[in-house]
């Protein structure tokens, strides 16, 4: 679930980048996304149930730059990185000394290729409405139009133009809400951020491809 809202708001950051601004929540996004070539923030994670009981709730540090590049960096209550430069996927988890290394290949469905493709379209593949504003943040819901994807729906919160939030259903009923803060546009960015190196006695485990 995790990986999936990376390659999704990366996604999202490589493929629409297009699109006059307006006052409306889809308006701003299209505004945002726009304008972002890079993002980097800090977020605050809840997970909840299919009954809207929380789970777990975790905290940390995003790097994202175009195209398909991110760093995700979990600091509390346990720390783990999910690290991809656009080809190759690093999960490490910290507490276990263990990296698991995926390649990001092609294919259909949800495949990382497709979300991060330099082709997809992102309205060609969701609806877009809008949704009720809350505490002055507009809200924009993405509705897939295929089936067969790995979440229901996806909403992307924007106040004064700035993304500040993303809640993302999937199909078990499990949700998942991330709140982003200290948001900074297009920061520049070391091509190596998104790169990682296993620290000495890390084990790796090479997963898909990797």
């Amino acid at each position: 679930m995790r990986t999936l809202i990376y390659w999704l708001l990366s996604a999202a950051l490589s493929a629409w980048g297009a699109g006059s601004a307006g006052a409306t929540a889809s308006g701003q996004l299209r505004g945002f996304l726009a304008d972002v070539r890079s993002f980097q923030a800090d977020f605050e994670q809840q997970l909840f149930d299919e009954a809207g009981a929380l789970i777990e709730t975790s905290r940390g540090a995003v790097c994202i730059a175009r195209p398909g590049r991110f760093d995700w960096d979990y600091r509390a209550p346990y720390q783990q990185r999910i690290v991809s430069d656009g080809k190759t996927l690093w999960i490490y988890d910290v507490d276990l000394a263990q990296v698991t290394v995926n390649t990001v290949t092609t294919g259909t469905g949800d495949s990382a290729a497709q979300l991060l493709g330099d082709d997809f379209d992102l309205e060609a593949n969701f609806t877009l409405s809008e949704m009720p504003s809350v505490d002055g943040v507009e809200w924009v819901k993405l509705a897939p139009k295929k089936a067969g994807r790995q979440f229901s729906e996806v909403a992307i919160g924007l106040h004064g133009g700035e993304l500040v939030a993303l809640r993302l259903q999937d199909n078990l009923g499990q949700t998942t809400a991330i709140k982003f803060l200290a948001v900074t546009r297009n920061p520049r960015v070391a091509p190596e951020r998104f790169r990682f190196e296993p620290p000495a006695g890390t084990d790796v485990i090479h997963g898909l491809g990797g």
